[in-house]
C-alpha cells in the first residue's frame, strides 16, 4: 500500500470515528450516519468488521463519557452493524 492510500484509508478512519461519535452525542442522526457508512464501504473498499471495530473502541473507551440517555443510542448503533454484517448487506 503506498504513502498516499494510507494517508487516505487514515484520513476515511478518522472521519468515521468522528461520525460516530458525533452520532452517541445526538449530534448526527442515524440515517446520516449510515449513509456515510455505506459511502466508506462502496467508494474505499472497507469491510463492516472496520466500522463494528471502530464501534466496539468507541462503546469500550473511557474517554468517551456518555450520558445515561445516549447509551442505548450505543447500543442500537452497534446492533445495526451486527444486523447487518450477519445478512451481507453493507448499510
Amino acid at each position: 500500500m503506498t504513502s498516499i492510500n494510507l494517508f487516505i484509508r487514515e484520513k476515511t478512519l478518522n472521519w468515521v470515528k468522528d461520525s460516530i461519535g458525533s452520532y452517541f452525542l445526538g449530534k448526527t442522526s442515524l440515517e446520516r450516519l449510515k449513509g456515510r457508512v455505506r459511502v466508506i464501504i462502496k467508494s474505499n473498499g472497507f469491510e463492516i468488521q472496520g466500522v463494528k471495530t471502530i464501534i466496539n473502541s468507541l462503546l469500550l473507551d473511557p474517554l468517551v463519557n456518555t450520558p445515561r440517555e445516549l447509551v442505548e443510542r450505543k447500543k442500537g448503533l452497534y446492533y445495526y452493524s451486527l444486523r447487518n454484517s450477519k445478512d451481507g448487506r453493507s448499510g
